[in-house]
């Protein structure tokens, strides 16, 4: 996996209290404290792409349609097996089979052909593991073979706490070199790390400071589409990872 790692540090307020400050230390009462916050980013490519497809249906019973949503099923995951995607990467969300609400029909004169063969609706989706390279296809084989309900696409790291890992020691450095940065211009030492912890508040970024749905993104839903010649043109998201310090350290 390729990484492109950068670090940002900047001074902000939290609970009331700078990100960089002296101060007593309780539990050291003969040295004074210096608060610093770190914040690490890590970014990388994709390495899996989670590939959701499905079908919806409607027919004028529920045998009939039932029967139809048979045929569906069966043609797009043997679309996807003989396209090469082995069995244990496909896997069943939901099936649904249920008269179909009012506003799905009610658009259709009363006891016309459209309003009679949408009595009853079948639903059923599948979600496809891939490599990022064989996202495209896998949407495409599987909207060909008739999955009209189809699109979103997932990108993740399938390890996210190497990232987070990295992540944390580049803002607990950063931390320190902050520190070091603001003694520096002061008649004080750097002494040594008195306590950590990772921040939850909202970073001056809009984000939180380490957030799990970053390993992912969606894309939007396909809908009705089918008998298409080409895969779209889809290229994995860049994955971030950013975990925020706070970090005290004793000043001599």
């Amino acid at each position: 996996m390729r990484l492109i790692v950068s670090s940002i540090l900047f001074l902000s307020v939290l609970s009331g209290v700078p990100s960089s400050s002296f101060a007593q230390c309780n539990t050291c009462p003969d040295k004074r404290t210096i608060s610093v916050t770190g914040i690490g980013r890590v970014n990388a490519d994709a390495d899996l792409a989670i590939v959701r497809v499905g079908y919806k249906l409607y027919g004028a019973d529920a045998k009939a349609v039932y029967a139809n949503a048979t045929e569906t099923s069966s043609a797009v995951m043997n679309a996807l097996t003989r396209s090469g995607i082995p069995k244990s990467a496909i896997e069943s969300t939901s099936q649904i089979l249920q008269h179909t609400p009012q506003y799905e029909y009610q658009q259709y004169p009363t006891n016309t052909d459209e309003w009679r063969n949408r009595q009853f609706t079948a639903l059923q989706s599948w979600i496809i593991r891939v490599k990022p390279d064989d996202a495209a296809g896998a949407l495409n084989t599987a909207i060909n073979a008739g999955a009209n309900e189809s699109g979103w696409i997932e990108w993740i790291v399938q390890d996210p706490g190497t990232l987070q890992a990295e992540a944390s020691a580049k803002a607990v450095a950063g931390a320190r070199a902050l520190a070091q940065q603001i003694v520096q211009k002061s008649d004080v030492r750097l002494g040594q790390l008195i306590s950590v912890a990772q921040n939850q508040t909202p970073d001056s970024y809009g984000g939180p400071a380490f957030a799990a749905d970053r390993f992912g993104m969606g894309t939007g839903v396909i809908s009705g589409i089918q008998n298409g010649n080409q895969p779209l043109a889809i290229n994995s998201r860049r994955i971030e990872c950013t975990v925020s310090f706070y970090a005290v350290f004793a000043i001599e």
